[in-house]
Order: C-alpha cells, then structure tokens, then sequence
C-alpha cells in the first residue's frame, strides 16, 4: 500500500514543507473512502464534504454575519462533532493561514464515529500542522452527549501524564550524570 501510494504520488501533496501547500487537499479522507467497499461506505453513513463545500462553509463561518469582517479570535476553539477525516477544519485552517495567521493557536476538537475515520483525521491534524492542542474523540456524540468534554479531559490527563514522565526522565538523566561525574572524579584520584 506504501509503494502504492509513492508511485501516485502521495508525497506531492504531503511532502511539502509548508503547511498550507500540504493542506490543499485532505488525502486521509480519499485514501479511507478508497479502502472501503462501496458497501461498506452505505452502511455507514459514510459521505465525505467536498473541499469546495468546507471551504464555503468555513469562508461562511469566519464573515461575522455577511458583514465582511473577518471573525478570527486567537485562543478560539472549534468543534466538528461528526469531523470525519476534518476536511472542515482543512478548510478553516487554510481560511486562517489566508489571513495570516496560525492555526496552531487555536483549539480544534474533532469527534467521529468511525475509528478509522478518526484516525485518518489525527494523521490530519499532524500533516496540517493544527498544533498541540487538536484533539480527536472517537464516540457516538448521541449516545455520549459529553464526548466533547470527556475527550478534552482525557487529553489533559494525557499530557499530565507525558509531563510526569518527562520529570522522572530529567532525574534519571541528572542522576546518571551526576554518577557518571562522582565516578570520573573518583577514578582521577
């Protein structure tokens, strides 16, 4: 499938090292729909934006009521409780980079049904470069009204937890300098 992919040509459209240019077009999105059985796709419910729509509809989103003002607040976050692969958030990002600014300095918080539609939209989020703090749930947002704010929580436990392990890291390095120090003083005696 790799090979596949590299002789079509997956790296002109991820393999760029600006942001904007390898977020032209949401390739996860095309790449799942094409791994699935068209029957597959039915019973899901399974039917993916296309870019000129999200591109609409984000364009839309940021005109603060068709006045022509640009409605972009940094620190903002955004939901997308049926995000698929984020092709909206593709667009919102793209729409923010216009205006130059990063999307990394907001929040985006994507829910989807699907695992691997999930997972298409976290690889997504890294090839788009949405930043540190989008986040991806994976959950039926009927079923689990709270989806949202059970994902941002599990993140925060997450990064707690990295940041745990990054102090016990930084003593055990410390500690092994140190030793390694007391041992080169030692043996110069």
């Amino acid at each position: 499938m790799a090979l596949a992919a590299l002789r079509h040509g997956v790296l002109r459209h991820t393999g760029d090292t600006d942001p904007a240019e390898r977020s032209r077009i949401d390739l996860m999105s095309w790449v799942i729909t094409a791994l699935r059985h068209h029957h597959s796709r039915r019973s899901l419910g399974e039917y993916h934006t296309p870019p000129d729509i999200s591109d609409l509809i984000a364009a839309m989103l940021a005109d603060e009521g068709g006045t022509g003002k640009r409605r972009h607040h940094r620190g903002e976050w955004a939901l997308e409780p049926a995000a698929g692969t984020g092709g909206l958030f593709r667009s919102a990002a793209q729409d923010l980079r216009r205006d130059g600014e990063d999307p990394a300095e907001r929040g985006w918080v994507m829910l989807e049904l699907d695992p691997l539609a999930a997972a298409g939209a976290a690889v997504n989020t890294l090839v788009w470069e949405l930043g540190p703090r989008a986040v991806i749930g994976c959950g039926d947002v009927l079923a689990q009204p709270d989806l949202a704010e059970e994902t941002l929580a599990r993140q925060r436990d997450m990064a707690r937890h990295r940041d745990d392990v990054m102090k016990l890291i930084g003593f055990v390095i410390a500690t092994r300098t140190t030793e390694q120090l007391l041992d080169a003083l030692m043996s110069s005696r």
